[in-house]
């Protein structure tokens, strides 16, 4: 039997075992990694990017510099924060659309790039209203919901930037997503992928908050959420409201307060009207 499948009937075999229930057919195929591979994680394809449609859709730590400078400020607080807490799955959610959660978590994703033994998997999981594979400029042949349900294979989907990052993106909405992030089947999967792949990190981009049930559903699987806030768009009461709930069902690990106005020469990271780096 081939590794994640193996993986996958372990996880059941737990979450029934607990229950006092017993193994029983009928699922849907789930994806699989060759079991003479000794690396799952080499054997995933490569992807590839072009730079300046990357920049042109705000991503823009794909390379050092200092314009990536306060994503790689981000990036080093969350990793503390996840070996602090001991956890690997963080959700990026926002209180509302169009706050940039999608544009934080490519960036975030770059940034980790180049951490090149620190191993991390990007998922969308916004399927309702996918983004990523927009902001990245890819057109992907699948979805994760083919994936989670097993109509796709995991590595034939997912793909492998550089050395230690793998991109999960969707070519469209997927239908009924609510009851799909919410299955037991998924929850498996997730298990499944960790014990498989061994990442270090799995940040999932989620849907805003408020706009449906799909995050608030999913949380349940997760060990932390990473809240986006917009800046002159988000209100007190919408922030405090989310905040509120989100830590009464999971970890908040951090609020980023997005799209800003640039910081001026008073800012920690400039030096006689420079930036420092």
């Amino acid at each position: 039997m081939e590794k994640l499948q193996i993986a996958i009937e372990k996880a059941r075999t737990s979450r029934l075992s607990q229950r006092g229930g017993t193994m029983t057919g009928g699922d849907a195929r789930i994806p699989v990694v060759p079991a003479e591979q000794a690396d799952a994680w080499t054997a995933l394809g490569e992807i590839s990017f072009d730079p300046v449609q990357l920049e042109a859709n705000k991503i823009i730590t794909h390379r050092n510099g200092p314009d990536a400078t306060h994503y790689d400020i981000l990036r080093t607080r969350l990793r503390d924060e996840v070996k602090r807490r001991n956890i690997r799955r963080i959700a990026i959610t926002s209180t509302r659309p169009a706050a940039g959660k999608s544009t934080t978590l490519a960036n975030m994703a770059f940034a980790f790039s180049r951490m090149p033994h620190y191993r991390t998997i990007a998922f969308d999981f916004d399927l309702r209203r996918p983004s990523l594979a927009r902001l990245l400029g890819q057109t992907p042949e699948h979805d994760m919901g083919q994936v989670l349900r097993g109509e796709v294979r995991f590595e034939d989907h997912i793909l492998r930037y550089g050395e230690n990052v793998a991109f999960g993106l969707n070519s469209a909405p997927v239908k009924n997503s609510s009851e799909l992030l919410q299955s037991e089947q998924t929850h498996d999967f997730l298990n499944a992928v960790e014990e498989v792949y061994q990442p270090d990190l799995m940040l999932f981009d989620m849907p805003p908050f408020l706009a449906t049930d799909d995050t608030q559903g999913f949380l349940g699987f997760i060990d932390g959420v990473l809240l986006i806030v917009e800046a002159e768009k988000t209100t007190r009461h919408q922030l405090d409201s989310v905040e509120r709930k989100l830590s009464e069902l999971t970890n908040v690990v951090g609020v980023v307060l997005n799209k800003c106005p640039f910081p001026d020469e008073s800012d920690a990271g400039t030096y006689d009207g420079k930036y420092y780096y």
